[in-house]
């Protein structure tokens, strides 16, 4: 009789387990770019990278912040617009085009999200574009990071008439050469 109840038991907490399972709900954030590299851009100039946030199926997915990060984790310093901070170095979300969050997006439908690269002086940068969300399908899942980089450069500007001389240079030095060519 013992034997009995134990098996009932196990065939019990079987029962409950995957009627929990069955409960559970996947929520899919596909998102797209998964990482942006703006090049070379020319101090003082920007470049923005737009980045899709799409519900996939089978259900709604929440999303609670989007924010910069110097690193792959949540740990500060980190940039979200929940504190009124929109930038990280050169890296920037547009606040006129920063959606309302947190946001519930139904299967479907998309939000994007800009980032500007906005090199103030010449180097390499890198950042994370971080998204937290109840996102409970790999990858990205929950907390995901896209890296960012980009090449701040010295834009080389002419000399007003650099190339008007440097016509008049050529022609000059070409008479000159069939002038000589023929003595």
């Amino acid at each position: 009789m013992s034997s009995m109840r134990g098996n009932s038991g196990i065939v019990l907490l079987c029962g409950i387990v995957l009627c929990s399972a069955a409960a559970v709900r996947a929520q899919d954030l596909q998102v797209s770019p998964v990482s942006w590299d703006f090049g070379n851009v020319a101090v003082g100039t920007s470049q923005t990278a737009t980045f899709d946030l799409l519900s996939g199926p089978p259900t709604a997915v929440w999303v609670y912040t989007a924010f910069l990060n110097d690193s792959p984790d949540t740990d500060p310093p980190y940039v979200t617009p929940y504190f009124g901070l929109w930038s990280l170095g050169p890296f920037s979300f547009n606040p006129a085009t920063y959606p309302t969050l947190p946001m519930e997006l139904p299967t479907g439908e998309h939000i994007l999200v800009d980032v500007t690269f906005t090199p103030l002086s010449p180097g390499d940068y890198y950042a994370y574009f971080g998204i937290e969300s109840n996102d409970s399908v790999e990858l990205p899942g929950p907390q995901a990071f896209f890296p960012l980089e980009g090449t701040g450069v010295v834009e080389v500007v002419p000399l007003p008439g650099a190339a008007l001389l440097g016509v008049i240079g050529l022609s000059v030095v070409g008479g000159w050469l069939r002038r000589h060519r023929t003595l």
